[in-house]
């Protein structure tokens, strides 16, 4: 089963670069994993209709995780509790 994950993000925003890595680190390791980036200075709407207040974000269906500072550990701790 595949987990898709929404990344919102901002080109402009060096923690979100260091967030991709980890979730692109992640994703190489995990082929169930698939990634959609959002930047939000692309798609503003987008982000604040599905609750987005925070960059770097990730959400997968109702469940976001958002934070200053997003550890790599997070990152997978998040993915693997949205994992049946």
């Amino acid at each position: 089963m595949t987990t898709h994950i929404l990344f919102y993000r901002s080109i402009f925003c060096p923690r979100c670069a260091l967030a991709r890595r980890y979730l692109q680190q992640l994703a190489s390791a995990d082929s169930s994993i698939r990634i959609e980036e959002i930047d939000i200075l692309l798609s503003p709407r987008r982000a604040w209709l599905d609750g987005i207040r925070m960059i770097p974000a990730l959400k997968v269906d109702d469940q976001v995780l958002s934070g200053l500072h997003l550890s790599k550990s997070a990152i997978a701790d998040f993915i693997s509790r949205q994992k049946p």
